[in-house]
């Protein structure tokens, strides 16, 4: 009878650690409260290694309020992919490094390849892949020779911080589906 019960308990403890090892990518998210409100976090913390996301910026006094990607005018998108195989395993390996303090991460802040469309009175011009690393101290997304400052989403130039207009998120899979239509680039 002992026997079973030590079986059970050994198989119990081993259900837990598989679900556990399977949420980890949950767990590992930077979530601080600090942060709950920049641009581009979401409800479970700072961006998922597998999310991706379609930013709008454009010229302006305040963030666009688009529902979908416009039919005119000019703007530029940024189609932030999905973190690469090994930068994932790079996330993990500095969780467990810095023994799950997240402040090196939040300056550190992560990669990802980014998409680049950029828009002139309707026009659609070349498609540019760049490195995006988003931050989250300063909060700041860099893409390229441009950054969004994640608090107040204002679209910036890198180098001297001038302002170049403000931006927003936007539907993913709409979007998507407006980019194949005017590039034939869907990803």
């Amino acid at each position: 009878m002992q026997q079973k019960n030590r079986e059970a308990s050994a198989t119990s403890r081993l259900a837990v650690g598989i679900v556990l090892l399977c949420a980890w990518p949950v767990f590992a998210q930077i979530n601080i409260e600090a942060y709950r409100d920049y641009f581009l976090v979401g409800p479970y913390g700072e961006v998922c290694t597998m999310c991706e996301m379609i930013v709008l910026c454009e010229a302006g006094g305040g963030p666009p309020e688009h529902s979908a990607v416009p039919e005119q005018g000019s703007f530029t998108l940024y189609h932030l992919e999905t973190r690469s195989f090994w930068s994932q395993i790079a996330t993990i390996w500095e969780w467990f490094i810095n023994n799950f303090r997240s402040e090196q991460l939040a300056a550190q802040g992560h990669t990802r390849p980014a998409i680049v469309y950029a828009v002139t009175d309707g026009q659609w011009t070349d498609v540019e892949v760049i490195e995006a690393r988003l931050i989250l101290d300063p909060g700041v997304v860099e893409l390229g020779d441009r950054t969004i400052d994640r608090v107040n989403r204002q679209w910036l130039i890198s180098a001297s911080s001038q302002p170049l207009g403000y931006c927003q998120r936007l539907p993913l899979w709409e979007s998507l589906e407006a980019i194949q239509q005017h590039t034939g680039n869907g990803s």
